[in-house]
């Protein structure tokens, strides 16, 4: 069975910055960084540790002379190991290279199905008025709008259940959404990755779980757009975007962001 890294998690639910806060929370969390009162990261020696994944490393290279949180998370989501995590997971067909135009086309067809069947039924009501407006429309018949209505409503919910986002693909979609479902304080690490460090589960702080305090994490980057910048949200956050409280092997940057079908 496909395992997918909690950093990849991360960067499909909440972008580059979702990754970087779950890298962080490992690193607390195997006491490889520790946190001041005043939100001062700095590195700890730990003999035989060391960080998993580049994006770990990454973090960790920069703060042996301690850094701020906001700085550490802005440095990590727009490295050049943020932009390999991005390269892995489109690799891994959870990403597309760019954008897909499809949930931009499918709200206006839900739109566009209510006004032909209305114009279908000023045509069966009165007849010579779509003559008198639009001779155009008048050319045909009143059942044409029916049916006109109804295909563009049944391509609609097609395109909105096959690709409900923007950069995510199907699969990395369904995995968000798996993963969002399972999701458990007793995975600290993993949460992170869901609902981000701002995020709450079971009524519980997240950022608490790792000795963050509220106004530390207060001064986190503002949230992934997953049209912008995400992986999902989010590599979105379309933002990538966070479900239940969040704000949002290699690692992530570019754009990741909202699912959907290929």
């Amino acid at each position: 069975m496909t395992t997918h890294t909690p950093e990849e998690l991360g960067c499909l639910a909440g972008g580059p910055a979702r990754a970087a806060e779950v890298a962080l929370a490992r690193l607390i969390q195997a006491g490889l960084v520790r946190v001041s009162r005043e939100g001062v990261l700095s590195a700890v020696h730990v003999p035989g540790a060391r960080p998993a994944t580049p994006l770990e490393a990454q973090i960790l290279s920069g703060l042996r002379h301690g850094r701020h949180l906001n700085d550490v998370i802005h440095g990590a989501f727009s490295s050049a190991e943020a932009a390999g995590l991005r390269a892995h997971l489109i690799n891994r067909k959870l990403l597309r290279r760019r954008r897909s135009l499809r949930p931009r086309l499918y709200p206006w067809l839900f739109m566009l199905a209510p006004l032909l069947v209305v114009a279908g039924f000023v045509n069966l009501v009165w007849p010579d008025l779509p003559q008198e407006l639009l001779p155009q429309l008048g050319e045909f018949p009143f059942w044409y709008f029916f049916v006109a209505g109804g295909l563009a409503f049944v391509l609609g919910s097609v395109l909105a259940v096959r690709d409900p986002g923007r950069l995510r693909t199907r699969a990395g979609y369904v995995l968000m959404k798996r993963a969002q479902r399972r999701v458990s304080p007793h995975d600290p690490v993993r949460a992170v990755a869901v609902h981000g460090l701002r995020g709450r589960i079971g009524g519980l702080a997240i950022a608490g779980m790792f000795g963050l305090s509220a106004v530390v994490v207060g001064t986190l980057p503002g949230r992934d757009t997953t049209g912008s910048s995400s992986c999902g949200g989010g590599c979105s956050s379309s933002s990538c975007g966070s479900d239940g409280g969040g704000d949002g092997g290699s690692s992530c940057g570019g754009g990741c962001g909202g699912g959907g079908g290929d």
